[in-house]
């Protein structure tokens, strides 16, 4: 019934005592965000932080409210999801929903992606619902790399290494060249988000998450204010890397011209 297995009750978490203090991990696709999640979430000291506001996750935290058409949306349906964002008043109840269920160590987290910000709230407001917010901003050095991830986790579904491919993978110098506008339209909207607010972001790489990924994960929860950090243990990542000697023929061909 829900399409990510980590949205069941068998995953909840214990209702916090009081409420949460807030994160957010504002990133890109392909950067490496849901690997460090995956590694906060594993702790058991930060909380559960997911893209709550991506489609999935808006269908499958419906779904657990008891609003049952939303069983039918799966697959390309998903995108009617996508189309348009969530009115304040659903968004807060969806965010609550979910903070009560996905909090531990006294913090919620977040993940964002820009185009989720814009589309459910384009003032960049989210502090009268999360409360004063801590932000970690997630990006990545190579851009081309991450621009040809992105392409083959659009046309093939897979989005995480558990999940199986729709369809294969075509090579398209237009998509991965759209997918690097996408990118610095991202990092600039990111940039300016901070900028206007005078916030100071822990800015961490794909390239540390995935050479460090125990020390990414520490440098966060001391972020967060997490007593003891330096000395968590990080499970090892449950996600494997994608990339492969078809990312590898792509970026060649890419860069040939072709």
């Amino acid at each position: 019934m829900l399409l990510d297995p980590k949205n069941g009750p068998d995953h909840d978490l214990p209702p916090p005592p009081t409420t949460p203090r807030a994160y957010v991990v504002a990133s890109l696709p392909r950067t490496g965000s849901t690997l460090l999640c995956d590694a906060l979430w594993a702790t058991g000291l930060a909380g559960a932080p997911q893209e709550h506001l991506n489609p999935m996750q808006r269908r499958d935290w419906a779904l657990r409210a008891g609003r049952w058409r939303y069983l039918l949306i799966r697959g390309p349906l998903l995108a009617l999801l996508a189309r348009r964002g969530l009115p304040p008043a659903q968004l807060r109840a969806h965010l609550e929903r979910v903070r009560a269920a996905r909090s531990s160590g006294g913090l919620y987290g977040l993940k964002l992606h820009a185009h989720h910000l814009l589309q459910h709230a384009p003032d960049g407001d989210l502090e009268p619902i999360l409360g004063p917010i801590r932000w970690i901003y997630v990006t990545r050095d190579d851009k081309l790399s991450q621009a040809i991830s992105w392409a083959r986790a659009q046309q093939t579904g897979a989005w995480a290494s558990w999940q199986r491919p729709d369809l294969p993978p075509v090579y398209s110098r237009r998509r991965i060249t759209r997918c690097l506008e996408q990118i610095h339209w991202g990092e600039e909207r990111w940039e300016a988000h901070f900028a206007a607010r005078g916030l100071t972001p822990l800015r961490l790489s794909y390239e540390q998450i995935t050479a460090d990924l125990a020390g990414a994960t520490r440098s966060a929860l001391a972020w967060l204010g997490v007593p003891g950090a330096e000395s968590v243990p990080v499970p090892p990542p449950r996600l494997q890397r994608q990339a492969d000697g078809l990312s590898a023929a792509w970026r060649a061909r890419f860069e040939a011209g072709g």
